[in-house]
């Protein structure tokens, strides 16, 4: 459990109730905003989900995650960042054959909180859709594949851009520090998106856009099944 998750008081019925509601408020007016990434919904049809399928101990993460999300709403988007990121990093790391037993499986932030443990991509993911939940605009971040020189293999980090031209900052798995892109050399870009775009990467800090990230259908695919666990499968 993370320190910032132990000093969170437990949810009364009558609190997270409200809190639904407000989550749901919250969700219509992101997309409104223009946010073409599925927004975090907690529900009591999800947690019943996340009880049946992982146990009740995976239900006090997901109402964690719910309380870190409400309680830094306000906060500075560069406090989010931090937070988030330390959030996830304390997930276990395992492999997608050993979690999931398949070779490459996208996880969505309920099932990587349900059997607490997580591969390279189900981290960046799950601090994406956290960060757009919090109000992060969706066009300040990207989930980017990269080559991990170090470790000599595919890798996936989320970026994030204080400002359309600026150098990005990269929350990773593998170090808890975020630090720019440029200082990262062990990591070599790939190609990023986030819910509206897809680039390739031309060095370790730009990319040139090459279409829509619906081109992606892992993506789509990912989103509708996140989309169905929020409904509980309904």
């Amino acid at each position: 459990m993370s320190a910032i998750a132990r000093t969170l008081p437990p949810l009364s019925v009558e609190a997270a109730a409200i809190r639904w509601w407000l989550a749901a408020v919250l969700a219509c007016l992101l997309t409104w905003a223009g946010s073409q990434s599925q927004v975090l919904m907690f529900n009591e049809a999800l947690y019943r989900w996340v009880e049946q399928e992982y146990g009740s101990e995976a239900r006090l993460r997901v109402e964690r995650l719910q309380r870190l999300v409400e309680t830094h709403l306000n906060d500075a988007e560069i406090d989010k960042i931090r937070v988030v990121n330390r959030f996830f990093n304390q997930v276990r790391y395992d492999e997608d054959d050993v979690l999931w037993d398949q070779k490459d499986y996208w996880a969505t932030p309920f099932e990587v909180l349900g059997l607490n443990a997580a591969d390279c991509e189900d981290y960046a993911l799950s601090k994406y859709f956290t960060l757009v939940s919090m109000g992060v605009p969706e066009e300040r971040l990207r989930i980017t594949y990269v080559k991990a020189v170090e470790i000599g293999r595919a890798h996936m980090v989320l970026a994030y851009y204080p400002t359309p031209d600026a150098e990005p900052f990269i929350l990773d798995n593998l170090i808890d520090r975020i630090e720019p892109a440029s200082k990262r050399t062990d990591l070599v870009p790939v190609y990023s998106f986030n819910g509206a775009d897809l680039w390739l990467a031309v060095n370790r800090v730009e990319g040139r856009k090459v279409g829509g990230s619906d081109r992606i259908k892992r993506w789509q695919a990912f989103q509708k099944k996140l989309r169905q666990q929020m409904g509980a499968h309904s």
